[in-house]
């Protein structure tokens, strides 16, 4: 059943109300991290070890929960660059394109 006009902008209205919502929450939560991961580095002395893999790390374990801080990589590639060194057709190889639809209220 499709929505009629009046609904659709209330669809439209509680959609940007609950987007508006989750920003708060996230910049909530974000600074929250923040606290803790400063937590974790001005206690250094009693949350310093190393994780399995032998790698230093910052762990607290609290009552319920458990807090790591650790050191990650992410590789990323320049897509021009990988252009310039492959043929169109060894690109096409490599490449994975997705699609999906998008819904933008504004």
């Amino acid at each position: 059943m499709c929505a009629t006009l009046e609904e659709m902008n209330l669809i439209m209205e509680e959609i940007k109300s609950l987007e508006r919502l989750k920003e708060e929450t996230e910049d909530n939560i974000s600074a929250l991290k923040m606290k803790a991961i400063e937590f974790l580095q001005e206690n250094e002395a009693t949350c310093k070890t190393t994780n399995d893999k032998g790698k230093e790390i910052f762990r607290f374990i609290g009552n319920i929960h458990k807090a790591t801080l650790s050191t990650q990589e992410r590789e990323s590639v320049d897509k021009k660059e990988v252009k310039k060194l492959l043929s169109a057709d060894d690109y096409l190889k490599v490449c994975k394109v997705s699609m999906y639809q998008v819904l933008r209220i504004s």
